[in-house]
């Protein structure tokens, strides 16, 4: 008798149950997501491993691909780069010059021509890394190392030691005028070679004419 109530028990459990499955298997088929189909027509990805540096540690990462999008053409990018690494060089020497002045002046035009001087080699590291970017622009590196600078600039030596207000003006205004003439020449060549860099200099130009005008006022 027992045997016949559990078995009884277990059938009637069985029927109960069956209608829930069936709900439940319906509701997961109706909410299951189809798996994306794979597209045969998409890129691979870039599996290329890195290649191995050199000895000495240096990669070159340059992409031929690319020279396409310099804006200048193959014969005038060296032309381009001359002009500019020199006068990067030239503001990089002057903006040095300008701080040995700022630190070690002396005299009764201290304050006034302490301010103009930093003010001055603020100006030279600007047209700096603008003139150094349009080298990079035009797919050549630029090289602003202190022994290039020093060896390149193309102009006398800088006295140490302390400074006086007219020996300042008078050093530093010869060399401003010097390089401004020389930034003058290039913007001639370079009109011929590629407007948008001459543009460049000609800012520049400016500069370089107005800072030599308010040194020359300073020595009247």
């Amino acid at each position: 008798m027992k045997n016949y109530l559990l078995a009884t028990a277990a059938a009637l459990l069985t029927l109960l149950a069956a209608p829930h499955a069936e709900a439940q298997r319906r509701s997961n088929a109706q909410n299951t997501t189809p798996l994306p189909t794979t597209n045969n027509n998409a890129t691979a990805p870039n599996t290329t491993p890195t290649p191995p540096g050199a000895t000495n540690g240096k990669l070159d990462y340059r992409n031929p691909a690319a020279d396409a999008l310099i804006p200048a053409e193959a014969d005038k990018r060296q032309p381009i780069t001359d002009d500019l690494e020199a006068t990067v060089v030239e503001l990089l020497e002057l903006y040095h010059d300008s701080k040995q002045s700022h630190w070690n002046l002396r005299g009764p035009l201290y304050l006034s021509l302490h301010e103009q001087l930093q003010e001055n080699a603020d100006a030279y590291l600007k047209y700096t890394d603008i003139l150094a970017e349009r080298v990079l622009e035009v797919g050549h590196p630029i090289d602003g190392r202190t022994g290039v600078v020093a060896a390149t600039a193309n102009l006398d030596g800088y006295p140490s030691g302390y400074l006086s207000d007219q020996q300042v003006l008078i050093l530093m205004t010869e060399r401003l005028n010097t390089v401004a003439k020389r930034v003058r020449q290039r913007i001639e060549h370079l009109g011929k070679v590629d407007e948008t860099t001459s543009n460049l200099l000609q800012e520049l130009s400016y500069t370089l004419d107005k800072h030599v005008w308010k040194f020359r006022v300073m020595m009247q």
